[in-house]
């Protein structure tokens, strides 16, 4: 016990000390500088996103449900044009068209079209703030449905989103989205109930 008390007489552990005494002291959480670094670079790939003004690509989804003993698959085009035009068009197993214009979404399906407004439609609304805004380079909207969060750089990247608001939380638990330099390569939505949607584009 003395030569332990003695050791950390030495500078050097008595800087070690220090050190462990603060990160007590803050509670273990995470210093704000470290938070400042990750809102940057979250920041960043969201900008670095946003400098692509026309995006048209293919896509391979899977859908976990948890009613159904095995996941739904599907495939098809995601088109994006800068401000606010998204449209994913499924080709298969069943072709439907699901177009995000503005504050207007219309869903084509075996030859039927139904149009309904984001104001009025909560999850819609939310659907399009996560698919739109990374690809807009619009992190403030981002930021106003989500927590951002990002690991790794803009090499490759992820970004980890929780919904800020109440009714938000009720229908989804998470968002991941990973990438490498303004390319997306998957997104991964979470929701409440455990259902989990993966959408993945072609290299």
């Amino acid at each position: 016990m003395v030569q332990f008390l003695r050791l950390l007489e030495r500078p050097d552990m008595k800087r070690f000390s220090f050190l462990i005494a603060w990160v007590y002291l803050l509670g273990g959480t995470q210093p704000a500088w470290c938070q400042n670094i990750e809102d940057d670079l979250a920041a960043r790939i969201v900008s670095h996103l946003g400098a692509v003004s026309e995006r048209s690509e293919h896509f391979h989804e899977t859908r976990d449900l948890a009613v159904l003993t095995h996941p739904l698959s599907s495939s098809g085009v995601l088109v994006f044009r800068r401000p606010a035009f998204l449209k994913k068009e499924t080709l298969s197993p069943r072709p439907e068209t699901l177009v995000i214009n503005g504050d207007v979404v219309s869903v084509e399906r075996e030859g039927h079209t139904r149009q309904i407004l984001l104001t009025e439609n909560p999850a819609l609304s939310l659907l399009a703030t996560t698919l739109r805004a990374p690809l807009a380079g619009n992190v403030g909207a981002l930021r106003h449905a989500y927590h951002v969060s990002a690991n790794g750089d803009l090499g490759a990247w992820t970004l980890i989103m929780t919904p800020l608001s109440e009714q938000a939380r009720k229908m989804v638990r998470e968002v991941v989205l990973t990438g490498r330099n303004n390319a997306v390569e998957t997104l991964k939505i979470t929701q409440t109930n455990g259902d989990r949607q993966t959408l993945m584009i072609d290299p």
